[in-house]
């Protein structure tokens, strides 16, 4: 393969970046990727001597740690949505009707998720992922503190829908909009 400096194609639907690529997408240095490498946090394929990434594990990389997702790195319309726990449990038809919106939506706009619990650091954790939209699965049906919050971390920007044990359809339309 030639070093090329756009994404590469190694089989249809799969976007990879060498590894030069991906500190400079991140914005930071040749070394410490190469640290979190060696720390086994970014899976690394070798096609023909060179060392590639997979875009969609370097996304989950960043999902994970906290650090924004460049633009760059999400492909097309994608939509990043964060789940926000707003307490120790769930009921189980909210739980199933998560599941099963995202298995219907599965074929459609690709989404990055992420699933916090409501604590001190959600304002920071909007801040770096930046969603399109909030999910917020709550127990009880009192719910408009816990919106208010979320509201006031994000700005008023960010659509925000609440599912509880009360409510537990219309994701797939929230989500679809």
């Amino acid at each position: 393969m030639t070093n090329q400096t756009s994404s590469q194609h190694v089989s249809s639907g799969h976007e990879y970046l060498d590894l030069q690529q991906a500190a400079v997408i991140c914005s930071v240095s040749d070394e410490r990727f190469e640290k979190w490498i060696e720390k086994g946090v970014i899976p690394v394929i070798d096609i023909g001597g060179k060392k590639l990434i997979h875009s969609h594990d370097l996304v989950q990389h960043l999902v994970r740690h906290n650090i924004p997702i460049p633009a760059r790195l999400l492909q097309g319309n994608s939509k990043k949505v964060l789940f926000v726990l707003a307490g120790e449990s769930i009921h189980h038809a909210v739980t199933t009707e998560v599941i099963w919106a995202l298995y219907r939506l599965r074929q459609q706009t690709s989404y990055i998720f992420d699933v916090v619990r409501l604590d001190d650091n959600i304002e920071l954790k909007i801040i770096t992922f930046n969603p399109d939209k909030i999910v917020l699965l709550q127990e009880e049906t009192s719910h408009q503190d816990t919106e208010s919050v979320l509201h006031r971390s994000a700005n008023s920007s960010i659509p925000i829908f609440t599912l509880t044990s009360g409510r537990t359809s219309g994701l797939d339309q929230f989500l679809n909009e």
